[in-house]
């Protein structure tokens, strides 16, 4: 098996558990946040804000830029 092929299996398997995780978050009785509510808390401070902006620009530079 490739590196890249490994890559990629580390991807998917990674969306496949925030799939899960946000599936897990729709029961009422689960103490799990939805990924709304994580991005809701994270939004409250300025250091927060600040995280989530750099992050968002990591992801668009290292997947969308060419």
């Amino acid at each position: 098996m490739s590196s890249r092929a490994i890559t990629i299996a580390g991807y998917v398997l990674a969306l496949l558990a925030m799939v899960a995780l946000e599936a897990a978050s729709s029961f009422r009785r689960s103490g799990i946040p939805s990924f709304g509510q994580v991005v809701a808390q994270i939004m409250r401070t300025r250091s927060g804000r600040v995280g989530l902006l750099t992050a968002w620009a990591w992801v668009g530079l290292h997947f969308f830029a060419r």
